[in-house]
């Protein structure tokens, strides 16, 4: 029989684990594709984490895919760039916890020192998870 003080540890202990199993990650996937529709293969797509200037670089698949797996959470900004087009920056960004968001990005023929900088709230569709996630403060109730 275990004693009190081992039982109070084991549950502590337990408790820990289950609050580290649950992260604060997310994930951001999406596709790159031009203006008429079509994949564009080998982009470079880079995800900065605003408040960290933590960047991840991708380069999309034959497919035109991408992904982030295990983002810190936060405001990210996207850049998207390939040979023949103009470069493409996306902001406000905001990945929740066990958010796997989807950011699809489009790409305007021109030349690559041309920019086109989107602002503002983009929206964030979760068309792979069936859960309901968001972000938590200390000023929610229970």
């Amino acid at each position: 029989m275990l004693s009190r003080k081992a039982r109070f540890l084991a549950w502590i202990a337990l408790g820990n684990g289950l609050i580290f199993a649950q992260g604060s990650t997310g994930a951001i996937i999406g596709t790159v594709k031009d203006a008429s529709g079509a994949v564009l293969e080998g982009a470079a797509v880079s995800a900065k984490h605003t408040e960290t200037g933590l960047v991840r670089v991708a380069t999309t698949g034959t497919d035109g895919n991408y992904s982030f797996p295990s983002l810190p959470v936060g405001a990210y900004e996207f850049t998207a760039e390939t040979l023949g087009f103009k470069t493409e920056v996306l902001r406000g960004i905001d990945l929740a916890v066990a958010q796997q968001a989807v950011v699809n990005l489009t790409l305007q023929v021109g030349n690559v020192e041309q920019r086109l900088t989107i602002t503002g709230e983009a929206p964030l569709v979760n068309t792979t998870l069936s859960s309901t996630s968001g972000l938590i403060n200390e000023q929610q109730p229970d």
